[in-house]
This record gives C-alpha cells, sequence and structure tokens, in this order.
C-alpha cells in the first residue's frame, strides 16, 4: 500500500470512527430536532448563563479531535467565557474534568445549567442547557450525521436524571461567574477609596451632619451607631 492510500485509509477510518461516535451520543439521548449544517462556523445552538451566550457551532462533516468543533471544544469554550478558566482532561468516558483555577468539578445527580455531561459508554461531552423535573436538555457539539444528502446537527437532545449512560459534572463555584467576581472587586475598591465626607453623606441624616466636624467625630458617631462598614471600607 502507498503512503497515500495509507494516508486516505487512516482518514476514512478517522471520518467512520467520528460518525460511530455522533451516532452513539445521538442514540443515548431522545427527542431534539434537527438543523442542516450548511458552512463551517455555522451556529446552531446557544446556551445562555449569567447574561454570557456561547454557540455551538458546527461545520459540514463533524468536527473530531481537537477541531473547534469538537464537543469538548464547546465545554472548554464555555467555561472560559463565562468563568473565565480553561477545563481540560476532556479525554475519556471514565476521566473527570479539571479547571485551571485551583477548584474542581464534581459528580452530581441534580444538574444545573452549564453544568458538564460525560457520557459513559464513549468519548463524548456536553452541557446542560435546561433541566425541567428529570428531564434535562443538553446542547453539545459534533452531536451530527447525514441524512436526505446532507449533514444535519442534532439540537436540544434530552436525558433523564438516573440515566445511567451520561454523569453529570457542577463547578464546585458555581454561579462565581467571571463578571460576579469583578464586579465586587469593583466594589470593594470603591469602598476603599471613598472619603470620609462621602461617607459622611452617605451615612448619617442632614441634621447629624453639622455636628460632624472632623474625622474623629465621624468615627466616634459611626462607632455609637454601629457602622461597621463604614470603618472597615473607610478609615481602617
Amino acid at each position: 500500500m502507498s503512503r497515500i492510500q495509507k494516508y486516505t485509509f487512516s482518514t476514512l477510518l478517522a471520518f467512520i470512527f467520528g460518525l460511530v461516535i455522533s451516532f452513539s451520543a445521538l442514540a443515548a439521548a431522545g427527542g431534539g430536532s434537527t438543523v442542516a449544517v450548511g458552512y463551517a462556523g455555522q451556529s446552531v445552538d446557544s446556551i445562555t448563563f449569567e447574561d454570557v451566550t456561547v454557540d455551538a457551532q458546527y461545520a459540514p462533516g463533524g468536527g473530531y479531535g481537537n477541531s473547534e468543533y469538537s464537543c469538548a471544544a464547546l465545554v472548554m469554550k464555555f467555561y472560559k467565557a463565562v468563568y473565565g478558566f480553561d477545563v481540560w482532561n476532556l479525554s475519556s468516558s471514565g476521566s473527570t474534568p479539571i479547571c485551571s483555577n485551583g477548584e474542581s468539578f464534581s459528580r452530581t445527580d441534580t444538574p444545573r445549567v452549564g453544568d458538564i455531561v460525560r457520557f459513559q459508554d464513549r468519548t463524548h461531552w456536553a452541557l446542560v442547557k435546561e433541566v425541567e423535573g428529570s428531564t434535562v436538555t443538553l446542547i453539545g457539539q459534533n452531536w451530527g450525521y447525514y441524512s436526505g444528502g446532507g449533514y444535519v446537527a442534532a439540537v436540544d437532545r434530552t436525558v433523564e436524571v438516573g440515566d445511567g449512560q451520561v454523569s453529570f459534572f457542577t463547578y464546585s463555584a458555581y454561579g462565581e461567574t467571571a463578571a460576579k467576581i469583578a464586579e465586587a472587586e469593583a466594589q470593594a475598591q470603591a469602598a476603599e477609596d471613598i472619603t470620609w465626607e462621602q461617607a459622611r453623606e452617605n451615612a448619617f441624616p442632614d441634621e447629624e451632619k453639622i455636628s460632624i466636624e472632623s474625622e474623629d467625630n465621624l468615627k466616634l458617631v459611626a462607632l455609637n451607631k454601629e457602622i461597621e462598614n463604614v470603618l472597615n471600607h473607610s478609615f481602617m
């Protein structure tokens, strides 16, 4: 067999293997609909969490391996956009996702929007898009197959909580998104930067401001009134 023939054969095997993964993943989930895929980078579905929207993108023929259209790529893109960290170890049907910020993922029986979904009997990953009762709607990439002469993406597939074919993983700091962390840091900095005059304006009614003529008096009145946030953020 020539080098060209070997390359062609290997490429064909990889393509067939990818289709097997797609069909197997589809078989493990029910419901949903299909969207025709006509070009690379086509957005066929999306997930919104904490005002951040991430699209599931496809290319005709799917996206296997390390492609930006692979199943793992969507999971990594979501957590980078929403939480600001990298996810890896999406490598096998027995692996647990790992995050780069020192936090962790753990198995859960009560999935929430954004949780990671691992298929047990194949290397395939997805995200929880919606939860209604025990029914979980998934969003994924590379959930496709050929139908009617063209490549189609399967969207809004569902699984049931307790289905032994899938496992759910939740982030230990769920909800502590990059935007929330940045807002909290900005508020803390603003509190540190406030002047005692501004603190007086914010903390006391007009009739009391006349008697507060110095920072020392403000501290004394604030202490008497147990306004700890004024002392903590302005004068300590």
